[in-house]
């Protein structure tokens, strides 16, 4: 039977010590507290928006530095503390907490892996359950067109479940060019690049001079906010997706008032139109549709790198960004 390991302990991470600056460091670890369980990473993996928000200082929610990111993480139970009584040692879970080697957890805060999903897909989860949160408020339906703005990693995943619940014309939005190409491997039927053709005057023709259905932002960028109402038809839907810090110019009378268009937020579960929804319900899910094949995440991953990389990674994201799309940290080693 495995040891509980429960002692005070060191472990490494991956902190930001300076802005723009991210380092591997050493924290100590004390004794396990009760209702919490230790966990040894697998993988990690990068919230690419919410992480260079915080990583250069641009987060409205701004903290001193040094500071911790990320909340993405896979790894196995190492140390029960007492009274955790649902999960077991050696066991596979999801947690929401920063990129560490070794972490301790609330128990509530853990979900349990299928055996047979691998870790590099299931480490997606949390990322594909945001932007499954962005499609059903969309409220897609059969023969829809969808637009999707930014195909970082939120906005590639935003693109997939949008073909998969049924868009019949899914156009996705960007300027890199790599990023366009794996939309068409994520399902998109047009890619269109807003440096070099008119998004508007392309994506009226796509959809016989109407508009799209739905229009959803993820590229966390206020100025396309005030692009999206007129690429949507009247009394379509803009969805808020990506995680925007800073304001946006809006022509309310031509676009809201007259045209009778929605404009929503996706930052919770959409509790209107599911209402048993939950981030744990979405991501049983969502697991159990990779586990199918429906749901194919792996194309949205370019690299996957040992976590002593992690500083030249995000430097990478800071000052290349157009050369990754999903980073992921190996953690086996460590």
């Amino acid at each position: 039977m495995p040891e509980n390991n429960t002692a005070p302990c060191v472990t490494k991470c991956l902190m930001a010590t300076a802005l723009n600056t991210v380092e591997i460091k050493e924290r100590q670890l004390e004794r396990l507290a009760p209702g919490h369980v230790r966990l040894k990473t697998q993988y990690s993996m990068v919230s690419t928006g919410t992480e260079l928000h915080t990583i250069q200082g641009t987060h409205s929610q701004e903290r001193p530095f040094p500071r911790m990111t990320g909340y993405i993480a896979i790894g196995h139970v190492v140390g029960l503390g007492e009274g955790v009584a649902d999960l077991e040692l050696g066991q596979r879970v999801l947690f929401s907490l920063a990129h560490y080697a070794m972490i301790d957890c609330p128990q509530e805060q853990c979900r349990p892996v299928p055996d047979d999903l691998p870790g590099t897909d299931a480490v997606c989860t949390p990322l594909l359950a945001i932007s499954l949160r962005g499609v059903r408020a969309a409220r897609v339906r059969l023969g829809d067109a969808v637009a999707v703005f930014g195909q970082g990693v939120i906005g590639l995943f935003a693109t997939h479940l949008a073909k998969l619940s049924g868009a019949a014309t899914v156009i996705a939005v960007d300027p890199v060019a790599a990023r366009r190409d794996v939309a068409e491997k994520m399902g998109a039927d047009v890619a269109i690049d807003p440096a070099s053709e008119d998004v508007t005057a392309r994506i009226r023709e796509l959809t016989d001079g109407l508009g799209v259905n739905a229009a959803i932002e993820a590229t966390a960028t206020p100025k396309v906010i005030g692009s999206l109402p007129a690429v949507t038809r009247d009394e379509g839907r803009i969805v808020v997706l990506g995680g925007i810090h800073g304001k946006a110019e809006l022509d309310l009378y031509s676009h809201f008032q007259k045209s009778n268009q929605t404009m929503v937020g996706a930052g919770h579960c959409y509790h209107s139109d599911y209402p048993y929804d939950s981030d744990w319900a979405n991501y049983a899910a969502i697991m159990k549709m990779m586990l199918s094949g429906m749901i194919r995440p792996a194309p949205v991953v370019t690299h996957r790198v040992p976590y002593t990389q992690g500083p030249e990674m995000y430097r990478m994201l800071i000052e290349e960004k157009d050369k990754a799309i999903g980073v992921q940290f190996d953690w086996r080693e460590a």
